[in-house]
């Protein structure tokens, strides 16, 4: 018998933070799922993004650094198992007017959607979008970010069920 058994075709669940400068931020995005049903939210895909964050005028950096997790509150890297997607923008402005831009999301590839290819498996109702937004300047405008996980729900066994649950309380 399978560990799980999909019961939905593949779903697109969105969600949005707004970060203020200088004020690390997270949101709950529900899932739709029935835990007496031992439902799971098997990630297929994760989209990412963010408004525009522009160059500092004067020497100085603005980071923008945002993760997906399955239960914590804090932005992640993606060594953390916790972690469904972690990414950022890093723009520095140098006292010899370089200008400095790093960008990453990870991961940063696709599945197919198919039971057999999938990034991770939430057990949990829910997950968390976090945010952290700084300015050397300080008081800039709030920025958003965007996130849109694609999955399908599956049925678990039991055992794999609350193996997963006790997992994501327990990080």
């Amino acid at each position: 018998m399978a560990a799980f058994k999909r019961s939905s075709e593949l779903l697109n669940i969105g969600g949005s933070i707004d970060l203020v400068d200088g004020t690390p931020a997270s949101v709950t995005i529900n899932l739709p799922l029935s835990t007496l049903d031992r439902e799971v939210f098997v990630v297929t895909d994760v989209q990412m993004d963010t408004e525009r964050i522009f160059a500092p005028a004067a020497p100085g950096v603005n980071i923008i650094t945002y993760s997906v997790n399955k239960t914590k509150e804090s932005v992640l890297s993606i060594a953390d198992s916790n972690c469904i997607s972690t990414g950022g923008v890093n723009i520095e402005h140098t006292a010899g007017g370089q200008m400095v831009i790093q960008q990453f999301r990870t991961p940063d590839e696709s599945s197919t959607g198919v039971s057999a290819d999938y990034l991770t498996v939430v057990a949990t109702p829910n997950f968390e979008l976090a945010g952290s937004y700084a300015t050397t300047a300080g008081g800039t405008a709030n920025k958003s970010v965007f996130v849109r996980l694609t999955g399908f729900r599956a049925v678990a066994s039991a055992d794999l069920y609350a193996a997963l649950v006790t997992e994501e309380l327990n990080q």
